[in-house]
């Protein structure tokens, strides 16, 4: 059994805190940050309505995700959420992506994620020529123009606030992603299967909730080895 969302609130703010591990969705206005190579996290708005545990997306989530949304090498991956970063270096070190973009609001979790992205690279975990940028920001003030692929952990109601921001995105001028080809053929959970892959579109991975009033492209089952004869829904769309 699951706790109900709590929701706190002052005159130009809200925040959401919810039970999915890794999310939650603030409301409101702040000044935007952006955090590049780690150097300067500067104090922000602090969380409202802080969750008890923190859970992170497990291995094979982050696999079969991987196996739905096919990144390539022109992809560029945005995680909104990023927790602790273990989605981007999962990713950086198992597909042909080079350029990732890791969301979080939290400071500390920021802080946890440049720290285990620039450890991951010191061991040669990440390879050389991937680029990959931790960004302490509200996700719904993200420009997400550059975007051709997106992972999403969140409660239905953050996955209701993102949707519009992703639908209404601006779109790159001189977009250089490719359309689906021959790197992509023989793998049965391609976009070359299943997704359009229009360069005006974004490709999104959503765990465990899925988009109301929109219709996936394909869904799967991810069993966890931490929740013993459970299995959680990953959902793929192309908005």
């Amino acid at each position: 059994q699951t706790e109900q969302p709590t929701r706190a609130e002052s005159q130009d703010q809200q925040v959401l805190a919810s039970p999915f591990p890794d999310t939650f969705v603030l409301l409101g206005t702040f000044s935007r940050i952006t955090i590049v190579q780690g150097v300067c996290f500067p104090p922000g708005p602090p969380m409202l309505a802080p969750r008890k545990k923190l859970w992170s997306t497990p291995t094979a989530a982050i696999d079969a995700a991987a196996d739905l949304i096919r990144l390539t090498s022109s992809d560029a991956l945005y995680d909104v959420g990023c927790g602790d970063g273990r989605v981007i270096i999962h990713l950086a070190s198992s597909t042909p992506c080079r350029r990732f973009v890791g969301i979080e609001i939290d400071e500390d979790r920021a802080r946890e994620a440049q720290r285990n992205v620039n450890m991951a690279k010191k061991s040669s975990q990440i390879p050389e020529g991937v680029s990959i940028v931790i960004r302490r920001e509200n996700a719904l003030e993200v420009d997400y123009s550059e975007a051709t692929a997106v992972f999403l952990y969140l409660v239905p109601r953050g996955l209701r606030l993102i949707k519009p921001v992703l639908l209404q995105r601006p779109k790159a001028e001189n977009s250089t992603r490719k359309e689906s080809g021959s790197e992509n053929e023989g793998n049965r959970n391609g976009p070359t299967d299943t997704c359009a892959n229009s360069p005006d579109r974004v490709r999104v991975v959503t765990y465990m909730a899925g988009f109301a009033d929109e219709r996936y492209i394909k869904k799967e089952l991810c069993t966890v080895d931490h929740q013993e004869g459970a299995a959680w829904p990953i959902y793929l769309y192309e908005l």
